[in-house]
């Protein structure tokens, strides 16, 4: 007898009533998005796990886990439809080459019933897409808020609303209504009400009497039903009425066509008509409409409270009320018990053959694997039956056999979960904890991903990435849910930096994750870089790159104690980074809401080699494959690459670096004369001090690294390789180290890919690499030369990130004559569009002394602090490069500094010509959030600022004997940005 049967016969028309739930499911979906968005819905976060809690069934059909064909075209996609029938379109927001409205209404027309949704990649997008829903071209729209459970709870939406009308209505199935029209905000908060429907389901689930009754509550779960407006959300109601479990309902939505600021309050009145006792949760930006819930016997909670998500979890825990493999005799006798792959294993090797038997007669194997999303290990079983083997212990052997080759073939490929009994130097990215990667590590696992399918070779150098451990962002859940730190970071903003970081320090990890890094640190004993790595770092359009900590370790302690309590102070530094003040500011300045920030942490490797009680590799740098501001024949699509020896600080940090096109390597302006040369070679690197080797990090993240004198790195034995020599005598350079001559770091034999092929390499890791991400993409990487004939060249991928490339066809009118009006002309300009409401500047003299830069810094800061709690955009004008840490080649600001600019105007200083600012932490982030940029350079006789009619303005505020001043015009500034030409002006608005 079939165990279908035998349940059968215990529950009877329970068991049929099971089977038949969720009858409706989103099997096929066509996935319209570049490679990478492809990569991050499939492998980040926890949406592979969420999904096989949901799918997991003992029946007998197959895995019905949801199966992914990924296009990345509207053409492709409708060509696709052709081919093979789909249950689901999910397309991104913008397509390469048609509008998402007209794919819409092409897939309606020729598939109608077949859901479409949007999942929008930023918040301004949202706006565009308005209409969408109501013009029935979608179904869907959701913002992806860097973390893709947003692509889960749109899939849930479209099950439930399919399913609901037989689950709820003939089988009793409970139903939450949810009202909310808010794109941003349901995408936010309603996939973390479904993750609190799974887990508390999976909860009950563990309370069943067997396995069948732990199943049909899996099964029948609430269902999720999202309105939009009022009369949608009264017919919901009305068509459930009987099974509603409760409601959740913002209270000013669309009523009638139109908004309604009390439609909320009015659909709860409704309801209570009804159901006196129905629980009913309102939601609100206003904290004054808390009245209302009193008025209507409702909850109330306040959407902008930093408690929401706990507040409704509480809500829904008072008010609305997946697993092991169980190994079983044939009477379901338990005998052993396994929660993954590895214990699984074991237990095959103890359990007598009638278990074994029993559960290969009934798929069980295949099944469970099924529910991990291990489908290929699952094919590899289903076929096979008990009566292929002589004997059960052939049956045995060949489950033990298949399932050790699966796990050690799934190490050389993919992340795997961190083992302390099998972790060793070959494990090349591991990961400990069930969260997300985080945004750094989402890029290295794409980037793995990219190396082992594309497989780029060149002789003679070794292309890898660095050993890598994530601590994935549930450790950080649990750090700070253990310590009892919530209270803490709610109230971060009345507390210093120093205040905030000795909370987090105080405080200690739990046993096992201690046990799991000193087992890491007993196989790694290289110098480590501790980098942070939050869910919203390195996303498309907000990057937050530099924002967070970097902690370099020496890891040379002979104690690994020691060596042990560094690490976690350092995985304490990132954490604490999350709420420091330079943090929170740039999170002010997004979309985004703190609690929405969640950490990873990866601990690499340092890549590079010691020289005496230094460390550093032979250089490092940022490459991109797109160039902001081409030069000469260049076009900004053949990509551009920042060097710098040592560590990477110089490149991202805007200190000294050579900065050249992979595509035209030996075309480099700033060395165009042997003078040139002499004025802009780097001067000094950066490099790790392994002599400090009992450092606690702390505040001062770099306390450990050491600006040398570049002559240091000459006895490294690759100088040849990186360096020329000025000839005094003969005022000329020569390649490689001549004696009687001064060596200076020219990078001359890499550029002409002697002896080790930089450009080659570049060229073809960003063709790839944004071939695979869909979108223009910036690398870095750190590279250690081998000096010996024997060894080989060794260049790391460290971080792979999207660049914020905006595609846009000429607009505003950039005539003949703007530069004769124009305050500020530009050739090499940045963003696009028009702007005539900055009526504020703030000038940096033009004569400014580079030793002050650092105060200006401090000054711009203030400034910028009235300006934003006036509400007041500026635009910023000043000599150097923007952002540098090096203050002698431009003013040290932090992004957060200077947020509330909306123009920002680079030129030279007095006595320096400065390379337009590029590759650098800062450059990105003023890109991806649309600030107009417009570099005015010597070099670029087209471009002009009119320090004359500057100076001739009126001062609100002069600061440093007028170093710096506030400016605040009569009549606002235009500022007229041409995005496709590259052409920029800022004019004085007629009156």
């Amino acid at each position: 007898m079939s165990e279908q049967l035998e349940l059968d016969s215990r529950y009877g028309m329970r068991t049929e009533q099971f089977s038949e739930l969720m009858a409706y499911r989103v099997l096929e979906i066509l996935l319209v998005a570049s490679d990478y968005d492809a990569f991050i819905l499939e492998e980040d976060g926890q949406l592979t796990e969420l999904m096989s809690q949901e799918y997991r069934n003992l029946d007998l059909n197959i895995s019905q886990a949801p199966r992914f064909t990924t296009v990345s075209s509207g053409r492709d996609a409708l060509q696709m439809l052709t081919e093979k029938p789909f249950d689901m379109v999910v397309t991104t927001a913008r397509l390469p080459d048609m509008k998402v409205r007209e794919f819409g209404r092409e897939v309606k027309e020729h598939y109608p019933g077949l859901p479409v949704g949007v999942l929008a990649a930023h918040a301004w997008e949202t706006p565009l897409l308005e209409g969408l829903r109501e013009s029935g071209a979608v179904d869907w729209v959701f913002l992806w808020l860097g973390d893709v459970k947003a692509l889960l709870a749109m899939i849930k939406q479209q099950e439930d609303r399919r399913n609901a009308d037989h689950d709820v209505l003939v089988s009793g199935v409970q139903a939450i209504i949810v009202v909310e029209d808010e794109v941003r905000f349901f995408s936010f908060f309603l996939p973390h009400m479904y993750t609190e429907v799974t887990q508390q389901t999976a909860r009950l689930m563990a309370e069943g009497l067997n396995l069948s009754h732990r199943l049909l509550r899996m099964r029948a779960r609430p269902k999720i039903l999202l309105a939009q407006t009022f009369e949608e959300a009264w017919d919901l109601y009305e068509r459930y009425a009987e099974n509603v479990l409760g409601i959740i309902t913002d209270i000013n939505f669309p009523r009638q066509g139109r908004l309604d600021a009390t439609a909320g309050v009015e659909l709860a009145r409704r309801i209570r008509e009804r159901d006196a006792e129905l629980p009913i949760l309102l939601q609100s930006s206003d904290a004054s409409n808390k009245r209302y819930g009193t008025q209507v016997g409702a909850a109330f909670v306040h959407k902008d409270s930093p408690n929401l998500l706990a507040e409704m979890q509480r809500f829904m825990l008072e008010n609305f009320g997946f697993g092991d493999f169980i190994l079983r005799l044939p009477d379901h006798t338990e005998v052993g018990r396994a929660k993954d792959l590895r214990e699984l294993l074991e237990q095959l090797e103890l359990v007598p053959d009638a278990t074994i038997e029993y559960h290969a007669n009934h798929n069980h194997f295949s099944r469970w694997y099924t529910a991990r999303t291990e489908f290929e290990l699952a094919a590899m079983v289903r076929p096979r039956t008990v009566t292929e083997f002589p004997s059960i212990g052939g049956l045995r052997s060949y489950l033990s056999r298949t399932l050790l080759n699966y796990l050690r073939e799934i190490q050389r490929n993919v992340i795997t979960d961190f083992d302390v009994e099998h972790f060793d130097e070959f494990t090349a990215f591991a990961k400990i904890g069930s969260g997300s990667l985080g945004g750094k590590g989402r890029g290295l696992a794409f980037m793995q991903k990219l190396l082992a399918q594309e497989r780029i070779t060149f002789p003679g150098v070794e292309l890898t990435m660095p050993q890598t451990l994530v601590v994935a962002s549930d450790v950080f859940d649990d750090f700070l849910d253990r310590n009892h730190l919530e209270p803490l970071v709610q109230k971060a903003a009345s507390l210093t930096d120093t205040q905030i970081l000795d909370a987090f320090r105080g405080v200690r990890f739990d046993r096992p994750l201690r046990a799991q890094l000193a087992k890491f640190l007993e196989t790694v004993r290289e110098p480590l870089a501790v980098r942070s790595s939050s869910i919203l770092e390195d996303s498309p359009y907000q990057p937050f790159a530099g924002v967070y900590a970097t902690i370099m370790l020496a890891n040379s302690h002979p104690s690994l104690d020691v060596r042990l309590a560094q690490l976690l102070e350092a995985i304490k530094v990132v954490y604490a980074s999350t709420y420091l003040k330079a943090a929170r500011e740039y999170l002010e300045t997004t979309p985004h809401r703190i609690e929405e920030e969640r950490m990873a942490v990866l601990v690499q490797r340092l890549v590079g080699s010691p020289h005496g009680q230094h460390f550093y590799p032979t250089f490092s740098g940022v490459a991109s494959s797109y160039n902001f501001y081409p030069f000469r024949n260049m076009k900004p699509e053949d990509g551009v690459a920042l060097v710098a020896v040592g560590l990477g600080k110089s490149v991202v940090e805007g200190f000294e670096a050579l900065r050249f096109c992979p595509a035209y390597p030996q075309v480099l302006p700033q060395f165009s004369s042997v003078k040139d040369i002499l004025k802009n070679a780097q001067r000094s690197f950066w490099a790790l001090d392994m002599s400090r080797n009992d450092v606690i990090p702390g505040l001062d993240f770099d306390g450990n690294l050491v600006q040398l004198d570049v002559t240091e790195s000459l006895d490294n034995g690759c100088a040849q390789m990186i360096s020329s020599t000025y000839l005094p005598a003969n005022d000329a350079l020569v390649n490689g180290v001549v004696e009687g001559g001064m060596p200076v770091i020219s990078f001359a034999r890499l550029l002409k890919g002697q002896q080790f092929p930089l450009p080659a390499i570049l060229t073809q890791l960003l063709r790839v690499s944004e071939r695979g991400m869909g979108i223009p993409v910036e690398i870095e990487f750190a590279v250690d030369l081998r000096s010996s004939p024997e060894g080989s060249h060794a260049f790391h991928v460290l971080q792979i990130r999207p660049m914020v490339v905006e595609q846009v066809a000429k607009d505003p009118s950039l005539d003949a004559t703007i530069r004769e009006r124009a305050v500020v002309f530009s050739e090499k300009a940045l963003g696009h569009g028009r702007s005539n409401t900055l009526w504020d500047l703030v000038v940096v003299a033009a004569d400014l002394e580079r030793a002050r830069t650092t105060e200006v810094a401090m000054v711009l800061e203030r400034l910028n602090h009235h300006l934003r709690l006036e509400g007041r955009s500026y635009v910023l004008i000043g000599p150097g490069r923007w952002g540098s840490r090096d203050p002698w080649l431009g003013i040290p600001v932090r992004w957060a500094q200077i947020s509330s600019a909306r123009a920002i105007v680079e030129t030279d200083f007095k006595d320096l010509d400065v390379e337009p600012s590029q590759g650098s932490h800062f450059f990105h982030n003023i890109t991806s959030f649309g600030v107009a940029f417009l570099a005015v350079h010597r070099r670029q006789s087209e471009g002009v600022i009119d320090w004359t009619w500057l100076e001739s303005q009126p001062s609100m505020a002069r600061e440093l004997n007028g170093a710096v001043r506030h400016i605040r015009l009569t009549q606002p500034l235009e500022v007229l940005v041409d995005g496709a030409s590259g052409r920029a002006a800022i004019v004085q608005k007629k009156e």
